[in-house]
């Protein structure tokens, strides 16, 4: 039976592409993603967060003169009628991803661990920059964007809608956190960006399903937290060694 669990456990680890090395265990996966895993020109990146700020700027632009009214209302229609128990607490579940109180220490433990692995402060800090830069800029467009009313299912009737809040923030730190932990070789860049985009989405998802925002809301959001991301990105590259 051991040379059996031995043979089963040899094949899994094949199938996984996990070998051993002289360094250690790896993953085989590392060859496959390493243009993912090398250093990216800090410049590129700043690009991808322009662009993506561009995005934003054009969907806001969108939404200020009520072009998206129809798409968003087809699109709480037909999400609407997908409503069901296990819908509505599978939302409410994901609710906590994109509040503060739960992604801010989140990110100062990634932050920490890539720190006590060796990352350089400024780089280690990157999880945790985009936590607070996507908390305040969330704050600043709440203040000013009053451009469009929530849909009829929110509770909070004067509350501006545009953009969303848990999309931008947990596309900002997921992506940060994403791109820091695969830099740093702490998780491969398939699964870490791979668990950052679910996470996303389950976000804009949850709150689309409640009746928290339209559409365009979590459009918007997600392109400031791609934006922003980008920027903490490349702040990590500027202080690369």
């Amino acid at each position: 039976m051991a040379a059996s669990a031995r043979s089963t456990s040899s094949g899994v680890f094949r199938m996984l592409g996990v070998r051993r090395t002289a360094e250690g265990w790896r993953c085989g996966t590392e060859v496959a993603v390493q243009p993912l895993m090398r250093r990216q020109n800090p410049a590129s990146l700043i690009i991808l967060s322009a662009a993506a700020l561009l995005g934003f700027a054009a969907t806001t632009r969108a939404v200020a003169r009520r072009q998206s009214v129809e798409a968003d209302s087809e699109a709480r229609e037909a999400l609407q009628s997908l409503r069901t128990e296990v819908v509505d607490q599978g939302a409410r579940g994901a609710g906590p991803i994109g509040k503060e109180w739960l992604h801010a220490p989140v990110s100062g433990v990634l932050s920490l661990l890539l720190w006590t692995r060796g990352a350089g402060g400024v780089q280690a800090c990157v999880p945790l920059l985009a936590s607070c830069t996507s908390e305040l800029l969330n704050r600043l467009v709440e203040a000013r964007l009053h451009i469009r009313a929530v849909p009829p299912g929110h509770p909070e009737k004067g509350k501006p809608s545009y953009p969303s809040g848990h999309a931008m923030e947990t596309t900002a730190v997921a992506l940060a956190s994403a791109y820091a932990l695969s830099r740093e070789r702490l998780i491969s860049a398939p699964a870490a960006f791979a668990v950052a985009v679910v996470l996303s989405v389950v976000s804009s998802a949850g709150r689309l399903f409640l009746d928290r925002h339209w559409l365009s809301d979590a459009v918007g959001g997600t392109l400031l937290g791609l934006s922003t991301a980008a920027a903490c990105a490349a702040v990590y590259e500027s202080s690369a060694t």
